[in-house]
């Protein structure tokens, strides 16, 4: 089954980039809760904007409405990419 997103490297190496395959438009505040739920992080910054979320091992994601993703502070690519199969599943379904 093909992904539903595309992941990549940041242009400055300090983490990573996900896109939607397809357009998007998320209201975040409706799905801040769920995606709360599915990753047990805390939210720093909540407005219809972005969606802040640090970690308890202090990685970040911000969420914002157009689907796009960006990760930093993760020990590695994989621990990046299962967390966003989590959220890929509440977004990008």
């Amino acid at each position: 089954m093909p992904k539903s997103y595309h992941f990549k490297i940041c242009s400055e190496k300090a983490g990573y980039e996900v896109k939607p395959v397809n357009r998007l438009h998320l209201d975040l505040m409706n799905l801040e809760k769920k995606i709360l739920e599915i990753t047990g992080y805390s939210v720093r910054v909540s407005v219809p904007a972005l969606l802040l979320l640090e970690g308890p091992d202090g990685s970040i994601i911000n969420i914002f409405p157009s689907g796009r993703l960006l990760l930093r502070n993760f020990e590695t690519e994989t621990e990046a990419e299962r967390i966003v199969d989590l959220l890929a599943a509440v977004l990008y379904k």
